[in-house]
């Protein structure tokens, strides 16, 4: 089969259909064919269809998520579906779930493994990073650190800058003892 139409698949099913033929062809006899040289150019072309699908992935685990959708297979949460129906271990159900909820957390970071702009386990290191920033800061973190990786900085620097940004917030937040030293003083 050859997809030459710019129009893309016509239904969720047949993208799926389309993927998973992808998938069966990279197997066999796709892998077999490539000389080394070109080893490496496939990976990171398989790395940034692994952040697509993740990203996929966590969009559509959310919506199943909000809408309960694994109680009608008599599942108490998503995780547990995955495990059971998705034949994973409850580990990576939870890995699953985790990111899902991260990523709804932090929807510049989000977006950006739906570019493929960062790695899935970059997002996840990300969010990690900026979680306990308040909401507005963190979309302003998240985006810096979305740019900075698109400019070519790596995971080391990426952790330096979200190391600062987290200091500048901390040092403009109020100092407990000064609150309440003012408080006790009626200032």
């Amino acid at each position: 089969m050859c997809v030459t139409d710019e129009q893309g698949p016509a239904s969720v099913a047949e993208a799926l259909r389309v993927a998973q033929a992808a998938m069966d062809y990279l197997n066999d006899p796709g892998a077999a064919s490539l000389d080394a040289a070109a080893l490496g150019g496939v990976l990171e072309a398989m790395g940034a269809i692994s952040a697509t699908f993740a990203a996929a992935r966590s969009a559509i685990l959310a919506r199943f998520d909000a809408e309960r959708a694994h109680d009608s297979d008599g599942y108490g949460s998503s995780k547990a579906w995955l495990a059971a129906k998705g034949r994973v271990t409850a580990r990576a159900a939870g890995a699953q779930v985790r990111l899902m909820r991260q990523l709804g957390a932090h929807p510049v970071l989000a977006a950006a493994l739906a570019r493929r702009d960062i790695s899935e386990s970059w997002a996840s290191q990300l969010a990690d990073w900026t979680r306990t920033l308040p909401e507005d800061w963190r979309q302003g973190v998240d985006q810096i650190l979305v740019d900075a990786a698109a400019s070519g900085a790596e995971l080391l620097d990426l952790g330096v800058i979200a190391r600062a940004a987290f200091e500048k917030w901390r040092s403009q937040q109020p100092d407990p003892e000064d609150r309440m030293t003012g408080s006790m003083t009626g200032t």
